[in-house]
């Protein structure tokens, strides 16, 4: 049984704006406008700012990304610097530059609401018992649970290749055999094994000694084990054990125990 990837964890639901928000950013933006209008700044350039400004900060407030969605404020303040470089009556467009600045978010915000639709709880993770004869691939980035089942040799190299500081294992289970690739760095990486989660009894990949590389015997300090070895151990360990539900031979490992 093969499936494609899928989260675990909901996604957060977005909260469209409450009808006070909306008031208060129309309030701001029609104050902001009125302000250098007033004080007798350009209105041309005035109406151009602004509508810009409430463009940019629409479409960053509709991103899901959040770092997208502030790529409105170094706008804002670039346009805000060159005002007060000359300052003058135009220079009260900053207040229109913030006041639409701030409606084009909540604009935004509702537009992403819109798109992002009612929140759909995903199933429970898969037991693997209830699968036999099939690995099932859990990992986390950050908060988000990701499982996938029967993972191919190039999905396994690609989520080994990935480990970092947000992502850093990545357990694979058949039946009741269990594997986890450990690391924070594609070329860190710890594998510990198990046949079964019901015994303390676990083997842990060992970082030298003999391998086979191809259909060749590679002895430790070989030139074939210095950079990326780690991850070249932990590819194969993982893809054997993908295929099979236990730990390759042809790789050095250790026994170890595991409490509880």
């Amino acid at each position: 049984m093969k499936t494609g990837e899928r989260r675990l964890t909901p996604v957060a639901r977005v909260a469209a704006p409450t009808p006070l928000r909306y008031f208060l950013a129309f309030s701001a933006a029609v104050v902001g406008l009125a302000i250098p209008l007033l004080a007798g700044s350009l209105p041309v350039l005035v109406v151009l700012f602004s509508a810009i400004v409430l463009l940019l900060s629409l479409i960053s407030g509709a991103r899901q990304d959040p770092y997208k969605r502030m790529m409105t404020y170094p706008l804002v303040i670039g346009l805000s610097l060159v005002l007060l470089i000359n300052f003058g009556t135009i220079t009260w467009t900053i207040t229109a530059l913030v006041g639409f600045a701030v409606l084009g978010m909540i604009l935004g915000r509702a537009r992403r609401a819109a798109r992002q639709g009612p929140e759909v709880l995903p199933e429970p993770k898969t037991d693997p018992m209830a699968v036999p004869a099939t690995t099932v691939a859990t990992w986390a980035i950050g908060k988000d649970r990701f499982e996938e089942l029967g993972p191919s040799g190039e999905k396994i190299d690609e989520l080994l290749g990935r480990l970092d500081g947000q992502f850093s294992a990545l357990t694979l289970r058949r039946g009741a055999a269990r594997m986890d690739a450990v690391g924070i760095a594609p070329d860190a990486v710890e594998v510990y094994e198990t046949d079964d989660l019901e015994s303390p009894a676990w083997n842990t990949l060992v970082a030298s000694g003999r391998t086979m590389l191809g259909n060749e015997m590679s002895a430790a300090g070989s030139p074939d084990q210095t950079d990326g070895e780690s991850l070249r151990r932990a590819r194969a360990a993982a893809r054997h054990f993908a295929m099979t539900g236990s730990r390759s031979r042809d790789l050095a490992w250790s026994a170890s125990h595991r409490d509880g």
